[in-house]
């Protein structure tokens, strides 16, 4: 507790020092995915975001033989705005297979593309997010100091409101050894007897390394990171 009072309060007295959102640091996680059922199901990928000409590409990647998951956003920096751009999505578990490909103009504030099969074609209200890239405006609002944070994400087929909370602190063991986190709370949407859960590292620019989603308080999907790279340093952590 006494070091997540310490680095709280460090992170709020740069707040009180600036009115800009830190500048986003690339970085690459190589990571495992797990759904536990009655069979297990495992696969491994990456979580990467690098710069992309003059805007970023964010990217989650995995491939197994049995699942897969592909989802990505090109997205502009604009002042202190994360500005989505294009977002793609492509999912495969056994046969079934889910696709999203979406365009963001936020001159008209406006979305098109489809989802699966359904045409998508609507307005908006600034700032919108999209369904990964939400990611790193959580980051941003943590650096910034925030503990509670709200904002609108095109999820879907349509914006919802999505809420989180900062709600403790634990040593994360990782296979590379372990790393002080924060662990933040999805509060908004969820589902009955769901809970959702991020562990960012705050020493690490806020960088998420683990998400597990829990039903009736049992993990039912997990992505944990095996190794980390931020700014093109590979990160070494306590064993």
């Amino acid at each position: 507790m006494r070091q997540f009072i310490r680095n709280w309060l460090l992170v709020t007295a740069a707040t009180l020092c600036t009115t800009q959102a830190a500048e986003l640091v690339p970085f690459t996680a190589e990571l495992e995915a797990i759904r536990y059922g009655a069979i297990d199901l495992s696969t491994e990928g990456t979580l990467r975001l690098r710069r992309d000409g003059s805007d970023w590409h964010y990217r989650l990647a995995t491939d197994g033989r049995t699942v897969s998951l592909k989802e990505e956003v090109w997205l502009s920096v604009d002042g202190n705005q994360l500005l989505p751009l294009r977002y793609e999505f492509e999912s495969k578990l056994f046969w079934v297979k889910n696709t999203k490909s979406l365009r963001f103009d936020h001159s008209e504030n406006r979305v098109t593309g489809r989802v699966d099969k359904d045409r998508i074609d609507t307005r908006f209200e600034p700032p919108l997010y999209d369904a990964i890239g939400y990611q790193l405006e959580l980051q941003q609002q943590l650096i910034d100091g925030e503990r509670e944070i709200s904002f609108d994400v095109f999820r879907h087929k349509r914006p919802d409101r999505m809420a989180f909370r900062v709600i403790g602190e634990e040593m994360l063991d990782l296979p590379t050894g372990e790393v002080y986190t924060w662990i933040v709370e999805q509060t908004d949407p969820i589902g009955k007897n769901e809970r959702k859960l991020i562990w960012v590292a705050p020493d690490l620019n806020f960088v998420p390394l683990r998400f597990g989603r829990y039903e009736k308080g049992k993990l039912k999907e997990e992505i944990r990171t095996l190794s980390l790279s931020l700014d093109g340093q590979r990160i070494s952590f306590d064993p």
